[in-house]
Formats: structure tokens, sequence, C-alpha cells
């Protein structure tokens, strides 16, 4: 039930890889480096994903009378930032910085999550439960479809800069429409697991969501610009690493609350990018005081 047909697994590389390079060929290095550069961001970046959030969805877990999977699942997913999803927003950022900071940023959390993570996750889980990680796939995935695709666009933006204006805007096109291509394959798996989870356990997820969305806005200032990106990163957690890991480590009723919370982060992003950007409009129309 859980396996994806090549069409999809398809059509998700070509969203990730043409997000990636279309973001790469939007910007330079003068805007990627000042994001590996940013002490304060990086340590708000680190400090909630991997600590805030954890903390959050540990507690949650054990507080909450949800089902043993569906608390075993957030706890994965708590402490699984990096999620790629979360390209098809930040992507979208018309801002140079906005979009360094976006694309940085979820490399960053993807990479470090692979190493993080399963540390966070054996802290939380029962005593006598094992992970299994694929460190090796998890390493060569996000070098192949993530920084590749991005340090060719950035090449390709510092040498033929004309070249990479015309070819940003169809790239990042092909990946918006892979995106939707996988959204709309996986909606039959996606109602089955919404279903399977029961209504205590989607409302546990919206509001761990929206939390985490909180905690990413509220930590991704001063610079107005920062709030969406952190907030959008903090929500959209690392479905493809929490389900390598569980599919390998635990009971396959745990796969069916992740699948979940994928179908409702994307829904609640899209809402989210949307009153964001209409509150951003209206503040630019809004009349300047006498």
């Amino acid at each position: 039930m859980f396996l994806l047909d090549p069409l999809t697994k398809a059509l998700f590389y070509v969203f990730l890889a043409g997000s990636m390079l279309g973001i790469g060929l939007k910007i330079g290095k003068d805007e990627v480096l000042p994001v590996l550069r940013d002490k304060s961001w990086l340590v708000r970046m680190f400090a909630a994903n991997f600590l805030l959030i954890p903390a959050l969805g540990i507690l949650a877990a054990k507080a909450l009378a949800v089902k043993p999977e569906n608390a075993l699942a957030l706890i994965v997913l708590a402490c699984s930032p990096g999620g790629m999803s979360a390209l098809q927003f930040l992507s979208k950022k018309k801002e140079p910085a906005a979009l360094a900071y976006g694309g940085g940023t979820t490399v960053l959390l993807s990479f470090l999550s692979i190493f993080i993570s399963p540390f966070l996750i054996a802290l939380a889980i029962p005593e006598g439960m094992t992970l299994a990680v694929p460190y090796g796939k998890a390493v060569l995935f996000v070098s192949l479809f993530m920084l590749l695709p991005l340090f060719l666009g950035i090449l390709v933006h510092g040498t033929a800069g004309a070249v990479a204006n015309r070819l940003a805007g169809p790239v990042a096109l092909i990946g918006t429409l892979a995106f939707v291509g996988v959204m709309v394959k996986l909606l039959d798996l996606t109602k089955w697991a919404k279903g399977e989870v029961g209504k205590r356990g989607l409302l546990a997820i919206v509001a761990f969501i929206l939390l985490s969305m909180l905690i990413g806005w509220i930590l991704g200032g001063p610079r107005k610009f920062t709030r969406p990106v952190l907030a959008s990163a903090c929500s959209m957690r690392n479905i493809a690493l929490g389900l390598a890991i569980a599919v390998r480590s635990f009971d396959i009723a745990v796969l069916t609350p992740l699948v979940a919370f994928a179908a409702i982060m994307v829904p609640l992003n899209l809402l989210y990018m949307i009153v964001s950007k209409a509150a951003g409009k209206k503040g630019e129309n809004k009349p300047a005081a006498r």
C-alpha cells in the first residue's frame, strides 16, 4: 500500500530537482554565502527544528490519548525536520535573499536530519526498540536531487546570467506541475490514511503543524521575509526520512499516520502562504500615516 509506483517516484524526483535547480538559477553565490554565515539564523533554525519542535512532539505523544502508532509517528516527525515538500512554497519567493534562505535552509535541514534525527528519536521511543537508518541512501538522495541541482543552477547563474533568467521560470513551472502530479497520484492513499488515523489523530496532527508553524514564525524574525521561510521549514517535516526509518524499525501501522501527516501539512502550508501573501499586499497598499 505504501510502495509508490514508478511514475509517482519519477514525478517527485522531477519536483525536487526542478525546484532546487530553479532556485539556483534565480540566485548566485553572493546570496547563498550570507545564509551560511548568518550565525543568528543558523542558531534559531537549529533551536526550532532540533530542540523546540522535537520537545513539543515528544511531550504531545506522551500526554495525548492517541493510538500508540500515532504517538510513535508524532515522535518520528517531530524529530525529523527538512521536509522537501517545503520547496513547493519556499521556491515561490521573489526576493533573491528569501529564495536563498528558503532553499539553503531546506537543504541544510534535510542533510543534518539524516544524522541528528535518529539520535533524537532513539532518546524518545520506548525501551527495546531499535532504529535502522539508511544513512548511505539518504546522503546520496540529498546530494543527487537537492545539492547537485542547486549548485548547477548557481553555476549557470554565475556564468550565463541571461540564460539562467530565461530558464528559471520554465524550470520552476515543471517542478510545480510535477508536485501537483504527485499530490493527485497520492489522493487515494492519503484519503485512506486520514480515515485510518481517526478524528483525534487528525486533530493532534493539525495542532502540531500549527504550533510548529508558530514556533518558526516567532524565531524567524527580526527580518520580515525570514518569518514565513522558517514557519514553512518548521511545519513541513521530513516525511521521506520518517518513512525510511519507520519501515525498517517499527510496525507497519506507524506508516499510516506518517502518510496522513503528509496529506495535511501541504494544504495547511498552502493556506498559510495565501494568507501571508494577502496580508503582505494589504500592508503594502495601506496608506502611510501622516
